[in-house]
């Protein structure tokens, strides 16, 4: 009670602050604008990914001779899932505190405040990723910390490859198919060391550690083995990143560095805006037939758009993670592809699952992602689409 009412003293007092802020903007500014993006700090990819879509979006801005005020709001330090990287976004972006632009957010949807535009932050608008350098740090103590961390290894003048896989976790009922046993990822991860890789688990902590014991491998617990900061050393030097989206893949491609997603089925958590990744699709079934179904089928039966992987099966559909040895496969396949050319060749048969999608989900993803640049696995295009 005492909270609330604090709280709206405080709103009262920054109510004529606001009000003038607006009018000097409309007529002593010349009509510019205050623009003011609101990041998500409690979730680690909005927290890599969002700072970089915000600087973008300001820097084009810029070049295009946009003369309004940007700002981004990242909330409290006390909630962001990653105090490090709250701290590096607020050293280099334009912020307004969080009780500031809240308050902006409350009287505005009463007066309006045409001069003031607030938004919600997107990780989703990537199609500059292979553009932009990043505004991450890739020097100094990242580059020190990494070859700190990369002296735990025989070799450690190897590339290497990250893994960031989501935990299963046996005690919940519904898991997330993302959710994997780092056994699975076992064959893989030995495949990419007799292709010459080092091969490093990044968690922030885990209760399923790597139980292979080779010189190539690392299992690296931030927590427990390391600093605040390592995400950042070590998925900034990978040569390509392995990931069931986690987070962690989000730095990655801040980082612009290659990710490859293992059974992606759900459209909407794909990063669809950037060529830097790339996904498999797992293999997906009529649940009273056993038929295989493709992606028309998986449109037809409205599953194209869709988030909750319950409905899948509310729709019929059985959904199988891939076994280890598709898996190892698939990264294999991946390995190969980028040895050949920095990032997977663009085919037509791409074109393929694009056509598929934009005809029936144009709009949703245009608005959310831009263009379609990711690539779907090359084995996966005839198994899902032709």
């Amino acid at each position: 009670m005492l909270r609330e009412l604090l709280r709206s003293i405080a709103r009262l007092v920054i109510l004529p602050l606001i009000a003038v802020s607006n009018l000097v903007l409309q007529f002593a500014m010349g009509g510019r604008k205050l623009r003011i993006v609101v990041m998500d700090s409690r979730y680690f990819g909005h927290q890599t990914l969002e700072p970089e879509v915000f600087w973008d979006e300001w820097q084009t801005a810029i070049e295009r001779g946009d003369r309004n005020l940007w700002f981004a709001c990242i909330g409290p330090r006390s909630s962001a899932i990653n105090p490090y990287l709250w701290d590096l976004s607020k050293k280099r972006l334009p912020v307004l505190p969080s009780w500031f632009v809240t308050s902006i957010a409350y009287w505005k949807v009463r007066f309006g405040f045409r001069f003031i535009d607030l938004r919600d932050a997107s990780i989703y608008r990537l199609n500059f990723l292979t553009v932009r350098t990043t505004s991450l740090p890739l020097e100094g103590p990242v580059s020190a910390r990494r070859h700190a961390i990369l002296n735990h290894l025989d070799e450690p003048v190897r590339p290497y490859v990250v893994f960031t896989v989501r935990e299963f976790d046996s005690l919940d009922q519904e898991n997330d198919l993302r959710n994997r046993r780092i056994i699975d990822l076992h064959p893989g991860m030995i495949e990419l060391v007799s292709r010459g890789f080092n091969v490093i688990r990044l968690m922030s902590k885990t209760k399923d550690p790597l139980t292979v014991v080779n010189p190539h491998l690392l299992d690296w617990q931030v927590e427990r083995d390391g600093e605040p900061g390592d995400e950042l050393a070590l998925l900034s030097g990978a040569a390509f990143v392995v990931s069931t989206t986690t987070g962690g893949d989000c730095l990655a491609l801040a980082y612009r560095r290659p990710v490859l997603y293992l059974d992606c089925f759900r459209f909407p958590l794909v990063f669809l805006g950037t060529e830097l990744a790339t996904f498999s699709v797992p293999l997906m079934c009529d649940s009273y037939t056993g038929d295989r179904l493709g992606l028309s089928e998986i449109l037809d039966r409205g599953l194209g758009w869709v988030g909750d992987q319950r409905l899948f099966a509310k729709a019929g559909v059985l959904v199988s993670q891939s076994d280890p040895q598709r898996i190892r496969t698939q990264i294999a396949q991946y390995a190969e592809g980028l040895s050949v050319s920095k990032l997977p060749n663009r085919d037509p048969a791409q074109q393929l699952w694009r056509d598929l999608l934009v005809a029936r989900l144009g709009s949703e993803i245009v608005e959310r992602h831009g263009e379609i640049r990711a690539n779907m696995l090359r084995s996966c295009i005839p198994e899902f689409v032709t």
